[in-house]
Parts: C-alpha cells; structure tokens; sequence
C-alpha cells in the first residue's frame, strides 16, 4: 500500500495538462480535508476552495506535480536592502497582517470586499492597492519579503524600447553629427544576416569587419530594377547609416553570435530550451505529462513543404543580374517539431524538389555545414535518416512519383494539407525571409544574397530553431530535446542508409549527350572514369553522340551521377572538365536541355540561373 501523501501550506502544484498553471496551497483546515489554491500566474486576487482528497489524487495520478522549489519565494538579506525597500514592506505588511489574521474569512468571496474595505478605512489605501498587495502576498510564500517592491523590473530593464516614428532613441550624437537611426526589427535582422555571412566566409570573426562588410553589402545605395532584372547603383549614398554601436549592442542582445563568440555556458544554456526534455528525465525522472502523453516517435513520419522567400538574389557568377525569389522546402519531425532537412531552389516547386530536401534529411549534417561555412557538432544537428511515413504538400504533387522511396526504402508516402510549421516562426521572425518588405515596401535584403548565402541564411535559422524552437510557448520542450528524449524513451521510426546512395536515388534525372568533348548536360562538359576506360569519346568522335541519363542537382553541378543501365543500383561521379566549355555548334542542343523557367512570384521577373 502507497504511503500516504501529505500536503502542505504553501506547497506548490503544477499542472501540465491544458490549461497549464501553477497553484498554491495557502490554507488547510485543521481536518486535513479542505484548503484554499491560488493561481500563482492569476492577475485577480481570487482563491479557489479544494478538496485536498481531490488534490492528492491529482498528485498520484500525474496530473499533477508538487514542486521541490519554490521558484516565487522572495529571499533576502536585510542588511543588503535599501532603506527604502524596507519601508515600502513594513508599510504594505501593516496592511496585510491584519488580513491574514482573517483566515479563511479572507479567501471567501462574500467576506473579502468587506475585510478589505474596513482595511481602506483604517490604513488610508485605496482597494486596488490591498487587492495587489494580497496578490503578491499569496503569489511569492505568504512571507512578509513577498512585498518587497519589484524596483529590478522598474525602467523595463532587459525589455526592448518601441520606436516612435521621428523619435530617436538612444542617448543624443555629438553636436553636427546626424542623429542616426532606431535599430527596428527589419534592421536587427540586417545585423543578423550580415553577421551569419561574415562568419562563413571568414575563419577568425572581426566585429568591425564584419560591421565594415554589412556597410558595403546592404548600404551602399543601390536599386532594384524589376524591368531589366538587374541590381544598379542608386546615384546617391546613404545618408543616415547604423553606428557600430548599435551593431555590436544588438550582436549581443540577440542570439546570433557566431559560435566563436559566444560564452562559454552549461549544457541548459549551451543547447537547449528553458524546459529541456533531455534534462527533465536526466536523473531518470519522467518528463511532464503533457510530454509523455504526445503521440508518436522520432521518425515515425516527416513531413515536406515549400515556401517562396520574399527576397530577391542575384545571380552568384554576376552580381548585378537579379536570379529571382528562392523556394525553400523544409522537411520536419512530426513528433519533435525539428528540422530535418532543407533544400533552396530556383526551380518551380514540385515532386524533385522536394526529394532533393529528403536527400539533405540522409547527409552528414556536419559535413553539409562545413560546406557552407559553419564548423558544427554531431549532436547540435543529430539527423542524417529518412522516417517511416513522408507526408508531402499538397502542392508539391506535380511530378508525384513515390516508387523509388517506397520499393528502394520503404518510405510511404501520402499528400496532406498542412503540418509542423513552427520552424516559419523563426525564419519570419529573425531573418525576415517569409514575409514582405516593410510596409510593402523594398526589402533591404533583395539584390544581396546569392544562392549559397541565402542557404547559410537558413542554415543558420534552421539551427536556431533545433535549439530553441519556435512555438508560441515559452516553455515548450526545444525539437532537438524532444528528439533526444523520443529517441531514448519512444524507440525510433527512423532508416539510416548511405549519403551517396540516397542522393543518387533521390536526385532527379536529366538526360546529357555523349560527345566528343565530354558528357555535354546544360552547357558543361562532363567526364568520369568509366568514360574514360570505355574510350566515350573516342567513339563519339568517329560514330556519333548518343544519350545518357544523369542523376543531379540543378543548384549544384558540380557533381553528377551517371546512372548505369546495366546495374541500376550502381551510379559513376561525373566531374566537369575544367578549362573546358560546351562547343558552339551543341548551342541548340543545350537549349534543348535546359527546363523551362517559371516566372518569380510577386514580380514580372524570369528566374534566372543563380550561377
């Protein structure tokens, strides 16, 4: 038989089943058998009567947890507090030690207006202030230090200012300087990206070169011209620019310091949201169980969708020539929420695309973002698997063909409407790659970014969102926590094959010419090593080209895969011929390779090739 449980006053009991709350145990009556909670997140002074039969049930059954540490209780030194704190408390406990001499007459509704009331008259202070003072009171451990006044929190410490439109804020410029500009969202996020792409192109981080580099980059006066598809400089510079001050303040503010700068912390800190599923259960306690309670494992399904970034890049071989708004497709955990995989085209959305993200979900993860500049741990992006279940976009059914992953992998596949989308928070939110120009106006991240920069972008938010999260909850477990957890206690859905295999099978095919000159695929020339030992373009050469089917990455050719008709499971890596180019009389053929382009959303501009 279970030993008895024993509640106490000022126990405090979480409920993690919605709606989640906190309450406390303010009175028990000499029986044991009723007491009086209060909501410790409540904004009224209301009290709730309860069994405290029911309250232990509650307590033995998991709906509810009693906490060890009382995050609310108010200690502290005396000899430390400013006189004036003193006198505030010994002023608002005068007022609430009568009350509490009350007990329980306080905490019925019909008697309090009038305790209080007589409280009015006797002290002088107005009912909305007892009201407040009760609240704090039986908030923070019915202890008199729970009416110490909140002074840390006057002046909005820690809390961001608004801006007011004309108003700077800030301490004033020297005289003759220009009173310089409000760091507003759109500008934070400036300073994030601008600090993203510092970090992957240079080895040792520099504050003011990096500050230097976002100048040059996204204030240098230049325009955007829809007609001829080109970024042309403005004829004028700017006039008002953002100090470094600003820059290096809001470096620090935000979480978007490159992993060099950042301090050395605890793993809480280091990795993992306030609530860490991976802590929770550390000790082998179980997580809430709210948590416990979510359906489902890691890998048991994924799920893939596209969405057009409202920016404009410029082509990566010429940077004044527009290439048109990126679609990223995302792949997410159905269970944890976390990023599993991403992919960035130019291409129309469909069916290849979002293979080509699954095929991300399969890669060495650390060697994905050494590519791109970012030196990360295995553990910061743990996935490099394909789930059981893929559930797909409704829009990305063009070119629906599932026969590879379900015969290859055993991967299903079935169309949805929607699924997790939390990782859009973070990319609207801190990077503004999902959302309009300001007041519908130009974004100052169009005609910067190339492909590759805007995928260092991502990469960026993808893993600030595995570390963090993006749901409206402020203490909802992180993804990469969840993850974790699901792995250890649910088991997992997920497949680990080969990086190369699952790229060659997940690549979409495209047909290339044999030539004498190379293996001719979209106007680059080809050449591997089973071209060379069967003499392809020697025979080329005296008989004639033929055709042959490529496995590629229309945003990378840099390595291609020919596809063997004799052993369909074995690929041979094409490499381009350097120095080489496409010879002028193929000029017709290659147009014919080329896929049509579609034009980019939100503007009559081509998509052209990102170089």
């Amino acid at each position: 038989m279970p030993a008895p449980l024993t509640l106490r006053r000022n126990d405090l009991l979480r409920y993690a089943a919605p709606p989640a709350r906190t309450v406390r145990l303010l009175w028990i009556d000499a029986e044991q058998r009723h007491g009086y909670v209060f909501d410790v997140a409540a904004t009224s002074a209301e009290v709730e009567p309860v069994a405290l039969a029911r309250l232990a049930d509650d307590v033995r059954a998991g709906r509810a947890v009693v906490l060890a540490d009382d995050p609310y209780l108010v200690v502290a030194q005396p000899e430390l507090l400013p006189a004036k704190h003193l006198q505030l408390r010994e002023q608002a406990w005068r007022v609430v030690e009568g009350l509490t001499r009350r007990e329980p007459a306080i905490f019925l509704a019909r008697l309090r207006g009038q305790l209080i009331a007589e409280a009015t008259a006797l002290h002088g202070v107005s009912h909305p202030t007892i009201y407040r003072y009760l609240r704090r009171y039986w908030q923070r451990g019915q202890t008199p230090n729970a009416l110490l006044p909140d002074y840390a929190n006057s002046g909005g410490r820690g809390k961001e200012r608004a801006a007011s439109e004309g108003v700077k804020r800030g301490r004033p410029r020297k005289a003759g300087a220009d009173p310089g500009l409000n760091a507003d969202l759109a500008l934070r996020r400036v300073f994030r990206v601008a600090t993203a792409l510092y970090a992957a192109e240079h080895a040792k981080f520099s504050r003011r070169g990096a500050y230097r580099a976002m100048l040059r980059d996204f204030f240098d006066g230049r325009r955007i011209d829809l007609d001829s598809g080109r970024v042309l400089p403005a004829g004028a510079t700017i006039a008002v620019l953002p100090s470094f001050g600003q820059f290096n303040y809001w470096l620090e503010q935000d979480d978007d310091r490159p992993p060099q700068l950042r301090p050395r912390v605890g793993k809480a800190d280091a990795g993992h949201a306030p609530l860490s599923v991976a802590d929770a259960d550390a000790d082998g306690t179980a997580p809430p169980a709210d948590l416990a309670a979510a359906p489902g494992r890691p890998g048991a399904s994924y799920y893939v969708e596209a969405v057009r970034a409202e920016l404009l890049l410029v082509s990566r071989a010429d940077r004044t020539v527009l290439a048109g708004r990126p679609l990223l497709y995302v792949v997410s955990d159905c269970f944890s929420g976390m990023v599993a995989g991403v992919y960035a085209s130019l291409e129309p959305a469909g069916w290849d695309g979002a293979m080509l993200a699954l095929a991300n979900c399969g890669a060495d993860k650390q060697r994905y973002c050494a590519g791109l500049g970012r030196a990360i741990d295995a553990a910061e992006w743990p996935v490099w698997h394909l789930p059981e279940t893929l559930l797909v976009q409704s829009a990305l059914g063009a070119g629906w063909n599932d026969d590879t992953l379900l015969h290859n992998f055993n991967v299903r596949c079935r169309p949805v409407a929607d699924g997790p989308a939390d990782w859009k928070a973070t990319l609207a939110r801190r990077f503004k790659l999902l959302a309009p120009g300001e007041e519908g106006g130009a974004n100052r991240l169009d005609g910067v970014l190339d492909l590759r920069q805007f995928n260092r972008v991502v990469l960026e938010a993808v893993l600030h969102h595995n570390r963090r999260g993006g749901a409206a909850r402020k203490d909802a477990p992180a993804p990469r926590a969840l993850w974790d957890w699901g792995l250890r206690h649910r088991g997992a859905g997920l497949k680990s094959y080969p990086e190369q295999l699952l790229r060659c099978c997940l690549l979409p095919l495209a047909t290339a010419s044999v030539t004498a000159d190379g293996i001719l695929l979209r106007g680059r020339l080809y050449t591997c090593a089973r071209a060379i030992e069967q003499r392809w373009f020697e025979r080329a050469r005296q008989r004639g080209r033929w055709q042959v089917r490529l496995a590629c990455d229309p945003s990378d050719l840099e390595l291609v895969y020919l596809l063997d008709a004799a052993a369909p499971m074995q690929f041979h890596a094409c490499h381009p011929l350097l120095g080489d180019a496409a010879p002028a009389h193929a000029a017709a053929e290659v147009a014919e390779q080329r896929s049509p382009r579609q034009p980019a959303r939100g503007a009559d501009l081509p998509l052209l090739a990102a170089g």
